[in-house]
């Protein structure tokens, strides 16, 4: 077999194939249907495929975006026990000038008549 003949039949392969007569020239016309059924399989699984990973990026992604707000939301809570810490306010006061401190008693429950 010569190098002509291979690419003539290579040709004449790629003919049949793109006008739809190799599954004729072939003998598999009677599986028609289940090769149709193996196509649309094939693309539907493509397709899921797809869709689940672009689901599971943005899961990734919403899970760095919790982490950073838990970070934040830590500091932030931080913060506000430092805030409220009895020293803390005894401090700031002192700072702003004002003569209310810290009580050295404890509060004194008046009763009502």
């Amino acid at each position: 077999m010569s190098l002509g003949e291979l690419w003539h039949r290579f040709r004449r392969g790629m003919r049949s194939l793109r006008n739809g007569e190799f599954l004729l020239k072939v003998g598999a016309d009677k599986f028609y249907m289940h090769i149709m059924y193996l196509f649309l399989l094939m693309w539907l699984s493509i397709m899921l495929s797809l869709k689940v990973d672009k689901t599971l990026s943005r899961v990734g992604d919403n899970k760095s975006a919790i982490e950073q707000l838990r970070i934040y939301h830590a500091q932030k809570e931080a913060q506000l026990v430092k805030l409220h810490s009895a020293s803390a306010a005894e401090k700031r006061l002192r700072e702003l000038g004002s003569p209310v401190s810290i009580p050295k008693e404890p509060a004194v429950i008046v009763k009502k008549k």
